[in-house]
């Protein structure tokens, strides 16, 4: 439990809006992920957190907690679309959302914020001090720990689709700019 803090809000208080980035894309927006480690009272309570504001059109690519965590997605301005997929491949959630909503994606289910015309900003809390996400994108895809024979028939492909397919995946970014 944590111990209350006398004057010292400097303990209690974060700026996340003055954080930089860990992931910029151009065109898509910004990632900014908060741990114990820029914010050492995260670990008291035993949380971390997201920021990520995506612009006009953009989306943040399927993402899931492969340790177990909960994530708590509050949308702070804008509208988008939030998908949810749930452990069994059935969208468990496929809404749209404005400023004001908040939506809890369930331990290994996956998700993805696409934004409106006017982009979005939402804030995540994930109920772990170090969560780890899976991507279904970049160059830690889990696609990507596949093997090509495996791939191709997990995809019901050939090689040739499988090998464009990987190379689409690892240029990729977990911010995904529209499409022109």
């Amino acid at each position: 439990m944590p111990q209350p803090c006398k004057n010292s809000s400097d303990k209690l208080v974060y700026n996340i809006d003055a954080a930089l980035p860990d992931v910029h894309v151009q065109n898509a927006g910004l990632l900014t992920a908060l741990t114990a480690k820029k914010f050492p009272f995260l670990r008291e309570v035993g949380l971390s957190a997201t920021l990520v504001k995506l612009d006009a059109n953009a989306m943040s690519s399927p993402i899931y907690a492969a340790d177990s965590s909960v994530q708590v997605i509050y949308v702070a301005k804008g509208s988008g679309r939030i998908q949810v997929v749930g452990i069994n491949g059935e969208r468990a959630l496929d809404t749209k959302v404005k400023a004001g909503h908040l939506c809890v994606v369930p331990r290994f289910f996956v998700a993805s914020v696409s934004a409106d015309g006017e982009g979005i900003e939402y804030f995540s809390m994930i109920t772990t001090t170090q969560p780890v996400f899976g991507e279904f994108t970049g160059k830690t895809s889990v696609w990507g720990a596949l093997s090509p024979k495996v791939l191709q028939a997990s995809l019901n492909v050939g090689p040739e689709f499988e090998q464009l397919f990987r190379a689409k995946i690892k240029k990729s970014t977990i911010l995904v700019p529209p499409q022109n």
